[in-house]
C-alpha cells in the first residue's frame, strides 16, 4: 500500500475539544514529515451572517497553530465549507488531493436520530476507502502502544492484504516510537457436535483444533513482518468482546483494526464490527479498508 502517512486529512468540527485531534496529527506530521490538510465543514451554520469573515478568522487560528507547533510543513491546506454537505465536501477533497490517511475526532452519539441517519464517521468508517483514525477524548498523544488486530479466517488474498496493510501501518508507528507492536487474532471454538464427519469403519473424526488452525494461519505473518512469537496472542471470543479487553491488558493507546465489509444500509441500523469497536475501544481506533487494485 501506499504511504499511509504521506498525506492527512484532518477533519475538524469547531469544537472547544477539537485540539486533541490537532495535537495528534501534528504528533503524526512531525514524525513522518506529513502534508497537511485541514477541513472543518460550516455547513449546518451557513445561514450566519458575516460567515465568510468568521470563517476566514478560524483559518487564521489554524495557521496560527500549526506555525507554533514548529512543524515543517509546506503549505498546509486549509478548507472551511459552508456550501455543501459535509460528506460531499471531504469526497471532493479526496478527489483533488492525494489524501492518504484522514484522522477525526469521534463525537458521542447524542440522539436516537444521530444513530439511524448516516453521518461523517459513518462515511469514514464504511464508504471511504481511505484509512480512518478516529481520535477518543482523553487518550494519550505520544508513546503510543500498538495493537494490530488480524483475521485469518479463509483464505481470500483481499483479507490476506488487509492483514499486511494493519501490520505494516503498526510497524511504520512503532518504529518512529520504539514501543511494542501486539498482534491479537479473534477465534471462535464452535461446537461442532451436531455435525461431526462419520466414517463407518473409523467413527465420528475428532474435534478440529481451531487454535492450532489460526496458529498456523499467523505464522507466515511472523515470519514476513519479524514479529516476536510473545506479542501474537490468539484469543477465544468475539472481536467486539476481545479486542477492548486486549488494548487494557496490552495498555494499548491505539488499536488498528480491518473493515472489509460493503457499505450497506443494515450496518447503519445494525451496527457492525468496525463501527462497533470504533465505539467501544478504550482508546484511539485506526480502520484500514481493502485496496481495490
Amino acid at each position: 500500500m501506499k504511504q499511509v502517512f504521506k498525506h492527512l486529512l484532518i477533519v475538524l468540527q469547531h469544537q472547544a475539544d477539537e485540539q486533541q485531534v490537532l495535537t495528534r496529527a501534528i504528533s503524526l506530521a512531525k514524525q513522518h514529515h506529513s502534508k497537511l490538510t485541514l477541513f472543518c465543514s460550516w455547513y449546518k451554520d451557513r445561514q450566519q451572517p458575516g460567515i465568510a469573515e468568521q470563517a476566514e478568522q478560524y483559518r487564521q487560528q489554524l495557521l496560527q497553530q500549526i506555525g507554533q507547533a514548529d512543524i515543517a510543513v509546506t503549505g498546509a491546506h486549509i478548507t472551511i465549507d459552508w456550501q455543501q454537505p459535509a460528506q460531499c465536501a471531504i469526497a471532493q477533497l479526496l478527489q483533488q488531493h492525494d489524501i492518504s490517511l484522514i484522522i477525526k475526532q469521534q463525537q458521542p452519539k447524542r440522539s436516537i436520530l444521530s444513530w439511524l441517519v448516516p453521518d461523517v464517521e459513518h462515511y469514514l468508517i464504511s464508504s471511504c476507502n481511505l484509512p480512518v483514525w478516529l481520535v477518543k477524548q482523553g487518550t494519550a498523544t505520544s508513546e503510543l502502544s500498538i495493537l494490530a488486530c488480524l483475521d485469518v479466517d479463509g483464505s481470500e488474498l483481499q483479507q490476506h492484504k488487509l492483514n499486511d496493510a494493519i501490520l505494516s501501518i503498526g510497524e511504520q508507528l512503532v518504529q518512529q516510537d520504539s514501543k511494542q507492536l501486539h498482534v491479537l487474532n479473534c477465534y471462535q471454538a464452535d461446537d461442532y457436535s451436531m455435525s461431526l464427519p462419520y466414517d463407518s469403519n473409523h467413527g465420528f473424526a475428532p474435534l478440529p483444533d481451531i487454535q492450532q488452525q489460526h496458529s498456523d494461519k499467523l505464522s507466515p505473518y511472523l515470519a514476513e513482518h519479524q514479529l516476536r512469537a510473545e506479542t501474537v496472542h490468539l484469543s477465544e471470543g468475539l472481536p467486539d468482546d476481545e479486542i477492548p479487553k486486549a488494548v487494557q491488558n496490552y495498555q494499548c493507546q491505539l488499536a488498528i483494526i480491518g473493515n472489509s465489509h460493503p457499505d450497506n444500509f443494515s450496518s447503519v441500523l445494525f451496527g457492525d464490527t468496525a463501527h462497533y469497536l470504533s465505539r467501544h475501544t478504550p482508546c484511539d481506533v485506526l480502520v484500514v479498508k481493502p485496496q481495490h487494485n
